[in-house]
């Protein structure tokens, strides 16, 4: 807040400094013009702090030419056209935002983000047409995919978990018919470039339990005019011990993996969870530990790993990959 303060402090004294039908400002006058826009009480060493930041602090990179009349003892710009709205980016600023814009680009099809559609693309026009002349290939290629699927149904989503409003879901998974569910949605999880959604399905007979939807396989929702009582539940918490969307009411379990310990410097950069610990790091062997709760994305990082690894804890995971690596193994026979 400090910070964002002092740039508000830089604005309106700048604004101060340029009008040009009011005489120049005194201390006192750039004081209490400061105060009266920022409806607080700004003190004149802070006044003056931000004047010689103005002038001299290469990190904010103004170089404000200020100057003190000694006669009037007021403040001006010696260069009448200058404003510290007109300072030029640099290459190095144009190289940033055209990262960020560049990352931004690519998730504008999310709700969240769809409303500053019009905003990013106007940023990124400009940041593009400045850094003409410059090399032209992407310099950010991400593994997003050109479509979300389901994000139609975001908007009423959003506003659903907003408002805590009962929503009925037609809801067709692969392979199977389609259904209607009645939940309570809490919120949406992306995974692996798909979007789920984290609600609580309400059946008529059974105990309501939360599941997991996925938006592509959503056919349509209606947001019912009934509240809910929202649950104690944190998102993140929800999760903490999962790999991936799927969740079950299993217990985490303590995972002990062997792999060639050529994969080791990838898995110490790159773990496959926050609970990950090296349990042994030599020349002939790399052995981790995992916190998680066994579920099938679990199964297939572990699959997709080949011979590079073995499961040594607990037993039962390690019989179902065997049994995995068998039928792979029949299937080229």
């Amino acid at each position: 807040m400090k910070n964002k303060n002092a740039y508000a402090r830089y604005k309106l004294i700048d604004t101060r400094l340029r009008l040009k039908q009011q005489q120049a400002p005194k201390l006192q006058d750039l004081v209490d013009y400061v105060s009266e826009h920022l409806d607080m009480t700004i003190s004149t060493s802070s006044i003056q702090k931000d004047i010689y930041a103005m002038r001299y602090d290469s990190a904010l990179g103004f170089d404000a030419p200020i100057e003190y009349d000694r006669y009037s003892r007021a403040y001006k710009y010696s260069d009448t056209d200058y404003s510290i709205s007109n300072i030029p980016l640099s290459v190095e600023d144009l190289k940033g935002l055209e990262f960020a814009t560049g990352i931004l680009e690519q998730y504008k099809d999310i709700p969240a983000i769809k409303v500053f559609e019009d905003a990013i693309s106007k940023i990124a026009a400009t940041v593009r047409q400045s850094m003409q002349g410059e090399k032209k290939s992407a310099i950010i290629i991400p593994d997003r995919p050109n479509k979300y699927e389901g994000v139609e149904f975001m908007p009423s989503m959003f506003d659903a978990i907003k408002n805590k409003k009962e929503c009925i879901l037609k809801y067709k998974p692969f392979n199977r018919e389609e259904k209607k569910h009645t939940v309570h949605p809490y919120f949406i999880k992306e995974y692996n470039g798909r979007w789920y959604l984290i609600a609580k399905d309400i059946h008529p007979t059974k105990e309501a339990k939360f599941l997991t939807f996925a938006f592509d396989r959503i056919q349509d929702i209606i947001v019912m005019n009934k509240n809910f009582q929202e649950e104690e539940l944190d998102a993140k918490k929800h999760f903490d011990a999962t790999i991936g969307i799927s969740r079950s009411d299993n217990e985490a379990e303590e995972i002990v993996l062997e792999f060639n310990p050529q994969q080791a410097q990838y898995l110490i950069s790159q773990p496959l969870h926050h609970s990950q610990k090296i349990l042994e790091q030599n020349e002939q062997n790399f052995q981790i530990s995992l916190h998680v709760v066994i579920n099938y994305e679990l199964q297939e990082k572990i699959k997709g790993y080949g011979e590079q690894v073995k499961v040594l804890r607990p037993k039962h995971l390690a019989n179902d990959i065997q049994a995995a690596a068998k039928k792979v193994v029949e299937m080229y026979k």
